[in-house]
């Protein structure tokens, strides 16, 4: 796996690869800068995978969907209308849309589905809260929890589609995956369940 802090927001970008392929999760910013640790991996990029559909996580997505266009692109069920209709979505909060917040997700997944990339399967985890559609994705000891679970915190509730009743029950079910688990965030540094479980105050006991 190759780590990528891209954007003023710095959102953490991840290329999971294996021998046949690689999948970028959340290209959040800085295409130039992705597009360089694809072509260093040296694997054909073969899916797009987004925790939410927030703008600092998707800022470099259209640039890297026009460079490969055969790619999908795959977001959470119930994010759509981020893509949709981001003038309802961020008037509150940015005072003009940017062209490249206009997208489209290629397919939608639900709570449960695997997802198969030449090899490498990822497990979609529904965790909404921070959105309505947010999801974490299991990869063998890893979770990819975008803006759900923070090393000691947890994804703000109080944007579009955010709920904090959904996020406490989001946080709850991630508290009760079997065993320890390594955590990839969206933002900050990585952490374990284990620490998150002892540690974090948001979790709950």
């Amino acid at each position: 796996m190759k780590h990528l802090v891209v954007g003023s927001m710095g959102v953490n970008c991840y290329i999971v690869y294996n021998e046949n392929a690689c999948v970028v999760i959340d290209p959040g910013d800085d295409y130039p800068k992705i597009e360089d640790a694809i072509s260093e991996i040296g694997k054909p990029l073969e899916a797009i995978l987004l925790t939410h559909a927030h703008f600092d996580h998707v800022g470099a997505l259209k640039e890297l969907k026009n460079a490969h266009p055969e790619v999908p692109v795959l977001l959470g069920e119930g994010d759509e209308e981020h893509f949709s209709d981001p003038v309802k979505v961020y008037k509150k909060i940015l005072w003009k849309i940017p062209e490249n917040l206009y997208l489209a997700a290629d397919r939608l997944v639900k709570d449960g589905e695997m997802i198969d990339v030449k090899g490498m399967a990822f497990t979609v985890m529904h965790t909404p809260g921070h959105t309505a559609g947010s999801v974490c994705y299991l990869y063998e000891d890893a979770v990819f929890s975008g803006d759900t679970l923070f090393r000691g915190t947890c994804g703000r509730s109080d944007f579009y589609s955010s709920d904090p009743a959904q996020m406490k029950v989001s946080l709850a079910r991630l508290m009760a995956l079997e065993g320890d688990r390594r955590v990839f965030p969206g933002h900050q540094a990585a952490t374990t369940l284990d620490r998150e479980r002892k540690y974090n105050p948001f979790v709950g006991r």
